[in-house]
């Protein structure tokens, strides 16, 4: 038996690290994992099974009225052509022509829409991801930017909806299709942005767990995980004297009495479970949501306007907010296990 795990938006690590942790739970029930991906390029990853290049959607610009921002999921898909009938044919097709030269007898993608929609019909599929990237299976999207939602973005999605049927002939809503056969959301329902709007959701944690309780001590030991080209990373580094180590997190994290990153899912959601307090910079609309839960939480700290005076200032709150990452860390014990044989056994 062969599973293709497929991954074509969005950046980060995120997403090669949870399709190596299936395709390696896969291989211990003798089923063969077989990659295509946007971006194989890896840190400290190797993963088990054969790597092929995943389609390359052509990217274009939300050229309304001058507004380059995404908001509505349809948004996303019409960054990437899913608005075009021409370009979304030929990418649809391509990931067709990929399924055909796998065989594969089951579909792994993780925001991978146009994976999901060419493989409807021919095999089954699972869908897996952060709550961002698994829309609500709603005709409608609810917005992912605060605010009043413009004409034009309703418009964008009437036209990505009309593209995705016309060139695939599914009628079913948008959102339903994109949730493929079964979809799995990698996060704590708390952080996931669409939970007002979502039914029968399948939360299954994160895939990194358990994480050992108490990693935190009283020792003022900062990690930090931050883009290295981001502008502000010397000043965040070097004021508070991060280390800044690239490694599994129960590694990372032990010891540490607080976590510096810029909001990412699997990061936010590990530092969570383990009880670790967070200072977060968010970089993009999906990690400003995340950064915003844990904000509400009360288990992090992100200090605005980012200066060295507000860097050290925000240290005060340290107490405060350590406190509330441990209880909170007790509240979602339910969430810090392995879930992975469920997604595996479907």
């Amino acid at each position: 038996m062969r599973v293709l795990l497929g991954w074509e938006i969005g950046g980060g690590q995120g997403h090669l690290h949870l399709l190596a942790a299936i395709a390696q739970k896969l291989k211990e029930y003798e089923i063969e994992p077989v990659f295509a991906l946007q971006n194989p390029g890896i840190r400290g990853l190797s993963l088990p099974g054969k790597i092929l290049q995943a389609p390359q959607a052509t990217m274009r610009f939300l050229d309304d009225k001058n507004d380059d921002k995404s908001y509505l999921f349809s948004d996303i898909l019409y960054i990437f052509g899913f608005s075009t009938p021409l370009l979304f044919s030929f990418h649809f097709r391509a990931w067709r022509n990929l399924i055909n030269f796998v065989q594969p007898s089951l579909v792994v993608a993780d925001f991978a829409p146009a994976l999901v929609l060419a493989a409807k019909g021919v095999v089954p599929t699972v869908v897996v991801g952060n709550g961002f990237c698994i829309p609500p299976p709603v005709v409608s999207f609810p917005p992912i930017r605060p605010g009043t939602v413009p004409e034009e973005a309703f418009i964008r999605q009437a036209k990505v909806a009309e593209t995705v049927r016309q060139v695939t002939g599914f009628g079913d809503p948008l959102g339903k299709l994109l949730n493929g056969d079964r979809a799995f959301i990698f996060s704590i329902p708390e952080l996931d942005l669409y939970i007002n709007t979502r039914t029968q959701a399948e939360y299954v944690g994160i895939h990194s767990a358990p994480f050992p309780p108490n990693l935190s001590n009283a020792n003022r030991k900062f990690w930090a995980y931050l883009a290295s080209d981001w502008q502000t990373y010397s000043l965040v580094v070097e004021t508070l004297k991060a280390e800044c180590i690239f490694d599994d997190l129960r590694t990372v994290l032990n010891g540490k009495s607080l976590a510096i990153h810029h909001a990412g899912s699997f990061t936010s959601s590990a530092c969570l479970l383990a009880g670790i307090p967070q200072m977060l910079f968010p970089t993009d609309m999906e990690k400003w949501h995340t950064a915003k839960a844990l904000l509400n939480l009360g288990v992090a700290i992100s200090p605005e306007p980012l200066t060295q005076e507000n860097l050290l200032n925000s240290l005060s709150r340290l107490l405060e907010i350590t406190h509330h990452a441990q209880q909170q860390a007790e509240k979602f014990a339910y969430w810090n296990q392995s879930f992975s044989d469920v997604v595996v056994l479907v």
